[in-house]
């Protein structure tokens, strides 16, 4: 399911018009982004939990030549899945 597809279904089953739907899900989606920005966390509970963390820089190698190099420190989102959505999952 993509944004369009998760547009469509809620439409269908608010009636809503699908431009007010995707105004919701695009300040829903800028919302948890801002969150995340600021080093917050963003919790649904019974959904999931998103968390943004810093990964370290790492030594690596390019693949195709064998070369040795560095992978730059950078932020990662890591998402952990609530009760409720495990459930429905398993």
């Amino acid at each position: 399911m993509n944004k369009q597809d998760l547009c469509a279904f809620v439409s269908k089953q608010t009636k809503m018009p699908k431009a007010k739907i995707m105004n919701i899900l695009d300040t829903t989606f800028n919302a948890i982004e801002g969150s995340l920005k600021k080093g917050q966390n963003v919790r649904l509970v019974g959904f999931g939990t998103w968390k943004k963390l810093r990964r370290k820089a790492r030594p690596g190698r390019n693949p195709q030549t064998g070369k040795k190099l560095t992978i730059p420190a950078r932020n990662v989102i890591r998402f952990s899945m609530g009760q409720h959505l495990y459930d429905a999952v398993n």
